[in-house]
């Protein structure tokens, strides 16, 4: 799976964990998932999700640094094999 394909992915996903009205076009690479209304109850849900479609078990180390989508991005690119 290539970075565009994992990012089309990811950017499903948080739109579908996210109370707020947004699209997945609108999601900055940049942008804290909080401020665009992800709680900690919809991020664990997201984690779950990203564990599913990616078939690997995110550390619990490396939580704390999945704040946007460009940071998400880069860790699921780095544990998922072509």
């Amino acid at each position: 799976m290539n970075r565009k394909e994992i990012e089309n992915h990811l950017r499903e996903m948080i739109v579908k964990r996210v109370e707020e009205n947004i699209t997945p076009e609108t999601i900055e690479m940049d942008t804290e998932l909080t401020l665009l209304g992800l709680d900690s109850l919809g991020f664990s849900w997201l984690l779950a999700d990203i564990e599913d479609t990616f078939d690997f078990i995110v550390d619990g180390a490396a939580v704390i640094k999945l704040k946007t989508l460009g940071s998400i991005i880069d860790y699921v690119e780095n544990h998922v094999s072509d």
